[in-house]
């Protein structure tokens, strides 16, 4: 499915007025009929309506949607999810405007959003126990039904559920977190966004702990071989480090071999700093510690980078070298902003967290819609993707207006590819700066 505008934006509305109409386009890009499974939309004051005849191959469809003003004033950007055959992930669909309210028009009622808890602390979990699940209580304090459309984490190791059906006033919902400790060892922030039509429309909810991470076998805690030597892992990745900030992390290694083995690192980015033992005696474990230092990148945004990993044998033989990717995401100091300053600013939001080609046979096309629903003016440090199976267009602006939207497009460069990587979006949104799209084609 191929929608060449996700976004429609339409302008100043007057209440007095009445409802206001648009068309969306669809066309199927596939090889076989495309059919609309269902249209859903948090917004009581929204009405979708399209045709359940199958879309041939080749053909367009008509997807309307009815946005009604009654009872509101000012800006408003509301989502539609659209599910269709092509895909198990639902594609995303914006409306936007803004209200000039009729002064004579009785007050509407409205949801109200009010968790029991805005974060939740696991404290101390054991990998080895697996999930972990917290349920926040959501009760509606408003004076209309609270709708719920949809769920989204920062992270796919936090897997949400929510309440689909209207929660009455003053009444009950859940919104379930589903977190999985497995290969996380340490401490970890994760925040989950809730969609829906309370007043504000979008709010945060927070998980955090540490993960104890479980005693492995030689097998498990070295996945990976350089030479003759195990490692836990083949790159290191910063995932946020503040302006002026200095990291570290430090990874167990171990000469599986019979013979002693001598290590060197060389082409070190600026940035990156290596403390490894030189030598590593037959079968002996130690640590190597891997530092970066974001005042040398001089640059917020996503940096990538390689520093080369040799071993020799103690005659000097070169046994194996390695390229190791360094990679960096340095966003902006958010450390002196209050809580209402973080509300007051940018927020992005995403159609989706996962670009999923294998979820229909045939499709080479993707979409994914960024939105600004925030109230300030939402800059991009970075959007990046390396994988070179898959390309990305589109009209990629360094900035978006409040309610603002973009389209991107993921394209298969080899339909017989079968993988997974990741979009990185670095942002100064407050409250999320660095969000992950996972794109996979197995």
């Amino acid at each position: 499915m191929f929608i060449g505008q996700t976004v429609h934006d339409f302008g100043r509305i007057d209440e007095k007025k009445g409802a206001v109409k648009h068309d969306f386009i669809l066309r199927n890009d596939g090889q076989a009929p495309l059919e609309l499974q269902r249209v859903t939309c948090a917004n009581r004051s929204v009405i979708t309506r399209w045709s359940r005849t199958p879309i041939a191959p080749g053909q367009t469809a008509r997807l309307e949607v009815t946005y009604n003003p009654a009872g509101h004033s000012g800006d408003f950007s509301i989502l539609i999810d659209v599910l269709s055959s092509a895909s198990s992930e639902a594609t995303a669909l914006v409306i936007k405007g803004s209200v000039k309210p009729n002064p004579n028009a009785p007050k509407q009622p409205m949801a109200d959003f009010s968790p029991d808890q805005w974060t939740f602390d696991f404290g101390k979990i054991k990998e080895e126990d697996g999930f972990a699940m917290h349920v926040f209580r959501i009760k509606n304090t408003g004076t209309a039904p609270l709708n719920i459309s949809h769920v989204q984490s920062s992270c796919g190791c936090a897997e949400p559920e929510w309440t689909r059906t209207p929660i009455p006033v003053g009444g009950i919902g859940d919104v379930v977190i589903t977190y999985d400790p497995t290969d996380r060892p340490g401490p970890f922030r994760k925040n989950i966004t809730v969609y829906s039509d309370a007043k504000g429309g979008r709010h945060k909810l927070t998980i955090t702990g540490e993960v104890i991470a479980k005693a492995r076998s030689q097998k498990i805690l070295f996945p990976d071989t350089i030479g003759r030597i195990g490692t836990q892992q083949r790159r290191f990745d910063f995932y946020l480090l503040r302006e002026r900030e200095i990291a570290s992390q430090e990874v167990w290694i171990e000469n599986l071999s019979d013979e002693d083995v001598r290590l060197s690192f060389s082409h070190l980015p600026a940035y990156v700093h290596v403390d490894a033992p030189r030598l590593l005696a037959p079968h002996k474990a130690e640590r190597i510690k891997v530092t970066v230092d974001a005042k040398a990148i001089h640059s917020k945004g996503r940096t990538e980078g390689y520093l080369v990993w040799k071993s020799e044998d103690a005659k000097g033989r070169e046994i194996a070298s390695r390229e190791i990717p360094v990679a960096v995401n340095v966003v902006d100091d958010f450390s002196t902003l209050s809580q209402a300053d973080k509300d007051a600013g940018p927020a992005l939001s995403l159609s989706a967290t996962v670009i999923d080609f294998s979820a229909k046979k045939g499709a080479t096309k993707q979409q994914l819609t960024i939105t600004n629903t925030g109230h300030a003016p939402l800059v991009f440090h970075s959007i990046t993707c390396d994988a070179s199976w898959v390309k990305v267009s589109g009209n990629k602006k360094k900035e978006l207006r409040p309610r603002e939207s973009m389209t991107l497009t993921f394209a298969l460069k080899d339909k017989a590819y079968k993988g997974a990587t990741e979009l990185y979006i670095v942002c100064n949104d407050p409250q999320g700066p660095v969000r992950i799209v996972r794109i996979k084609a197995e």
